[in-house]
């Protein structure tokens, strides 16, 4: 869905959106949601500058990183970029960029892609390490068992013993 930037009138333009997952990430197969992506937007025009102030809103299912089950991910994400033409926001050379530049997106053409913006604030919620909670034990890493549901019986792992001097030091309270 693209917003034309003269379609935008001097009080602002407000945009509900609600589509599934997969026409925000649909090169994203392991990604899935349970629920629609609803998007509530208010752009806002100075000449050829935009801000976009919003919510974006979801359930995420997410395979944890530990145990490698499945959980739902909330997710509630309250933004406001600056979007501003790209011949505008082009520089020369090395750029230092401050906190407030993270929230400046560029467009090009006529118009705004209110999908490919709503998908970006989506994706900035989505842990980088997902875990369906803080405490979990993962895999057994000897016979692969998930550690959350039941004790496997395996010993502990042995340590690599070609580290065995350095675990004598760490030990060690005189050196």
């Amino acid at each position: 869905m693209r917003v034309q930037i003269e379609e935008i009138p001097p009080e602002g333009l407000s945009i509900e959106l609600k589509e599934g997952g997969s026409r925000f990430f649909e090169e994203e197969a392991a990604l899935r949601f349970g629920d629609k992506i609803v998007a509530r937007l208010r752009l806002s025009r100075v000449d050829q500058f935009v801000q976009a102030t919003g919510r974006a809103e979801t359930t995420a299912t997410l395979t944890c990183a530990r145990c490698l089950e499945e959980f739902s991910f909330p997710i509630d994400s309250e933004f406001t970029v600056e979007i501003r033409p790209a011949e505008k926001a082009e520089s020369h050379g090395e750029v230092q960029l401050l906190p407030d530049d993270m929230d400046v997106l560029t467009y090009t053409g006529a118009g705004i892609d209110i999908l490919e913006l709503v998908a970006g604030q989506v994706a900035e919620s989505l842990p980088l390490k997902p875990l369906c909670r803080e405490s979990c034990r993962g895999l057994c890493p000897q016979c692969g068992q998930n550690s959350n549901l039941s004790e496997c019986g395996c010993g502990p792992v042995e340590s690599d013993t070609r580290f065995a001097k350095l675990k004598e030091l760490l030990r060690d309270p005189d050196s």
